[in-house]
C-alpha cells in the first residue's frame, strides 16, 4: 500500500519468514514494486540491528518504521521513526482506513516539520548542546 502511495522502501526486516504461508504478501510485493517501476526492498530476516543502522546511515531515510526499543537511538541518530506497534493497534481495514495508515506515516514527518519552523532544529538532527 505504502509502495503505491509513493513510498521507497529500502529494507523489510522480519523475525522470521515462512514462504509457506506468506508466499502470497510476496508475490503481491513483487508485482506491486514491478508495477511501480521501483526496487523490490531487501527482506532481512533475524535482522541485525548493528547492521541495520549502518545500512540507514548510508540510505538515510526520511522514516524507519521500527520497534519501540530501537525508535529512540535511531531518533537521536537524526532519523524519523514511527513505531511499528501502532499499525498492529490502529483501526485498519481495506482502503477504509487508508488515511489513517497515510496519517501514521506521516505524523512523525510533519511533527518535525514544525519543530524545524520553530527553530528546533538541533533535536531533530540529533545534535548536543
Amino acid at each position: 500500500f505504502l509502495i503505491r502511495c509513493g513510498m521507497i522502501v529500502y529494507e523489510i526486516g522480519i523475525p522470521y519468514l515462512d514462504k509457506r504461508y506468506q508466499a502470497a504478501e510476496l508475490l503481491l510485493l513483487q508485482n506491486t514494486c514491478k508495477e511501480m517501476c521501483v526496487p523490490m526492498p531487501r527482506i532481512v530476516e533475524k535482522p541485525d540491528n548493528y547492521n541495520q543502522i549502518q545500512r540507514m546511515r548510508e540510505l538515510q531515510p526520511d522514516l524507519a518504521i521500527t520497534g519501540m526499543a530501537h525508535a529512540n537511538p535511531l531518533e537521536a541518530r537524526g532519523i524519523n521513526t514511527k513505531w511499528s506497534v501502532e499499525f498492529t493497534f490502529a483501526q485498519i481495514h481495506g482502503f477504509t482506513n487508508a488515511r489513517d495508515v497515510l496519517e501514521l506515516v506521516t505524523r512523525p514527518l510533519r511533527r518535525n516539520n514544525s519543530l524545524e519552523d520553530l527553530g528546533w532544529t538541533s533535536l531533530i538532527k540529533g545534535e548536543k548542546k
